[in-house]
């Protein structure tokens, strides 16, 4: 039967090749939008390395025109104001690289005998507490730092797997900006700017107290309400003498930030939807045009003894095979991607997405198929004389 098939695939090239050609332009689409997807799942589903439920961040107003003393006394100041409400857990100040903000501060030398390029956070004792940070080795800063002949330094398991794999760099030296950093640990992951980032290289530089003085975050008490928010804004208006402090919820931060991925990925999956819709409505047309135009043939084939079964199965395997025809032209060009390292992203990806692309397209050909087929299979040679 494949061979009668193949013959007449090949008497009908002309409609036959717009079809494989619809499949082929149908597959590529699929592909990329798939690709785009799983990437930004495989993104979402990595862990953001800290919390933001009952986490809130105060903006600080202005307090670098405030002199050096002004300012370490005013901070001390609303450290111990803050910490006096029952509402409060734990604090941490920290500069203008905040999760979410779009913030970022990076670096990057070859005085190590590598290149290395990374993003830089500058924290204080209570960062890892106050968002919970989670330590896959050695520790975070504490008082003890202070007195440190060389200065400490945090990474996260990107900095370590992409720079240092497979061994751990616990009290091995890197020289930042010609000056030496001891590694005191590797916290999980600080993926600050959003959770469809990736998690890049990072590493936290202690900064004295006074140092980081744009925010502060804050640690709440689980089932802390808004209200509080006019409490809050009080304490640190008073202690701040400034107005325009800005109060926000670290989680409702983080659920806007993603609002532009979540609306990119929903017009992709639309888009894919209504190419699926177009692609059955065509092929449902086009193999009901070929049943009727065939007639003649159908009812010749069943008075020369063939089953129902049999004509169902001529029609699902004709389209099936023009089907197979556009999915390996649209594969070869898709594998190209993994294969010639076209992106930096892992080519277990681009396969998965173009295995789920091409079992789509079979399954939406398959049931487009069916149905149609079913019909043809119900004609009769006396049905196919008569309107002959």
């Amino acid at each position: 039967m494949i061979g009668h098939i193949l013959k007449l695939i090949w008497n009908k090239k002309g409609s036959n090749a717009l079809m494989i050609l619809e499949i082929f332009l149908s597959f590529l689409v699929l592909f990329s939008v798939l690709a785009y997807v799983l990437f930004n799942l495989e993104r979402l589903n990595a862990p953001l390395g800290f919390e933001t439920e009952d986490r809130w961040i105060v903006s600080l107003d202005n307090l670098h025109t405030l002199d050096s003393i002004d300012r370490i006394t005013t901070l001390k100041n609303l450290e111990s104001e803050l910490l006096s409400l029952d509402e409060i857990e734990s604090i941490s100040f920290t500069n203008n690289i905040t999760p979410f903000n779009g913030s970022t501060w990076s670096t990057g030398n070859d005085e190590n005998g590598f290149d290395f390029h990374c993003l830089i956070v500058p924290v204080d004792y209570n960062l890892a507490k106050t968002i919970d940070l989670k330590l896959t080795e050695g520790r975070w800063y504490n008082e003890e730092d202070k007195n440190a002949t060389i200065e400490p330094m945090v990474m996260n398991k990107a900095f370590k797997d992409k720079y240092y794999p497979e061994k751990s760099m616990i009290d091995s030296i890197l020289i930042m900006s010609e000056e030496d950093h001891k590694f005191i640990g590797v916290v999980e992951a600080y993926r600050y700017k959003g959770e469809f980032e990736e998690n890049y290289p990072t590493l936290f530089i202690n900064e004295k107290f006074g140092e980081n003085y744009d925010s502060v975050i804050l640690k709440m008490k689980p089932g802390t309400t808004t209200a509080f928010e006019e409490k809050l804004s009080k304490v640190v208006n008073g202690t701040t003498k400034r107005t325009g402090n800005v109060i926000a919820n670290l989680d409702k931060e983080r659920k806007e930030d993603s609002q532009e991925s979540w609306m990119m990925f929903i017009a992709l999956l639309s888009v894919c939807g209504f190419l699926c819709i177009n692609v059955a409505l065509g092929l449902f047309g086009v193999l009901w045009y070929n049943i009727n135009k065939r007639k003649s043939e159908i009812g010749l084939r069943q008075a020369l003894g063939a089953h129902g079964v049999d004509i169902t199965k001529q029609f699902i395997l004709e389209i099936m095979i023009l089907t197979m025809f556009g999915l390996i032209i649209g594969i070869f060009f898709a594998v190209q991607v993994p294969l010639l390292d076209l992106t930096e992203f892992e080519d277990s990806m681009f396969y998965k997405a173009i295995g789920y692309a091409s079992l789509i397209i079979l399954t939406l050909v398959f049931i487009c198929a069916l149905f149609p087929s079913i019909q043809a299979a119900k004609i009769t040679p006396a049905n196919s004389l008569h309107e002959d």
